[in-house]
């Protein structure tokens, strides 16, 4: 357990901060119903309506993770030309997300995510998207929008779904600026992605996406000793400062490239509904924490509590400072 009275400093300092998200948004939208027979055309469930929701995800729920602790989000990305992106434009508004990075396409869909939910439990899922690269306009456009922006960031998140937005070029950019003002960038990484991530400082895979990183195939969770391993030959191959590796159940482990240390943090999650969107709360709070003066192993400290808050809910989550600070110290 860290002294009290600097994390709760850490997190009151949040609110000073800004933060670039870079990457890939969504909606997920949630149809909730119930379940009383099985339909007479197909051996499948009738659901029966009684609610539709819709929330921000991708890179966009990093933005409500961001905004729920006090850190004044900026987004950087591209939405459709369509009725979703209206609706995914507004609500990151509300969040007071600086949208003038927020790039709108005629050539490609606002990803949807569409779960249709009976009994608490997920029924199927319809996905509406284009993974293509973005075009050269759109590309173009976008690094413009960042560059007009990067110079009153604290720091750098990169959200890389694998939805177009995330390319060699735009990372080069981006890193280019990001190297030559001295600020700290992040990615939750998509596993077929991992040699774009050159000159970053932190990656935050989960346990199979680092597994996918070097070629194997995750069966089952590895005793502690193996995980270890496996996570300095990710280190290694990439020539990663710091990798943070989720743990599920088994909390997260931060290895620090230039120290050769590892420090494993055991979940704080009571139970566990929901792991949606929980790799956005661990990068979205490590980020935070950095931004606001935190070390790489109290970021740690502060993104495992949040987690385990998350994962309690149903869907996306977020948290605010106050319940963070009650959780970690209750």
């Amino acid at each position: 357990m860290l002294e009290k009275d600097r994390i709760v400093d850490i997190i009151a300092n949040f609110d000073a901060k800004k933060i670039l998200i870079v990457g890939d948004i969504m909606l997920d939208e949630y149809i909730w119903g119930r379940v009383h027979r099985i339909s007479p055309e197909a051996p499948v469930p009738v659901v029966d309506v009684t609610e539709r929701t819709v929330r921000l995800g991708g890179a966009a729920n990093v933005v409500q993770n961001l905004a729920s602790v006090g850190i004044t989000p900026y987004i950087a990305a591209v939405c459709g030309n369509d009725s979703n992106g209206l609706l995914l434009t507004d609500s990151l508004k509300q969040y007071g997300c600086d949208i003038s990075a927020l790039i709108s396409s005629d050539s490609r869909p606002t990803t949807t995510k569409t779960r249709i939910m009976a009994h608490q439990q997920q029924v199927v899922r319809v996905d509406s998207e284009d993974n293509s690269n973005l075009n050269n306009d759109e590309e173009v456009r976008l690094i413009a929008a960042i560059r007009g922006i990067i110079d009153t960031m604290d720091a750098v998140l990169i959200s890389d779904y694998g939805k177009g937005v995330i390319t060699p070029s735009l990372l080069k950019e981006l890193t280019a600026m990001t190297t030559e003002r001295g600020i700290f960038v992040s990615v939750d990484p998509k596993e077929k992605h991992w040699n774009y991530y050159d000159s970053v400082d932190v990656i935050t895979p989960n346990l199979k996406e680092g597994y996918e990183s070097l070629g194997l195939t995750l069966k089952g969770m590895p005793e502690d000793s193996v995980i270890v391993e496996k996570g300095w030959q990710i280190v290694d191959k990439y020539s990663l400062k710091y990798l943070l590796l989720t743990l599920s159940e088994k909390g997260m482990m931060l290895f620090d490239g230039g120290k050769r240390k590892e420090t494993h943090l055991h979940t704080m999650a009571k139970e566990v509904y929901d792991v949606t969107g929980a790799g956005d709360t661990v990068i979205s709070l490590f980020t935070a924490a950095i931004a606001a003066g935190a070390n790489p192993i109290e970021a740690t400290f502060i993104a495992n509590h949040a987690a385990g808050i998350t994962v309690g809910e149903i869907g996306t989550a977020s948290v605010t400072p106050e319940e963070l600070i009650s959780t970690i110290y209750e």
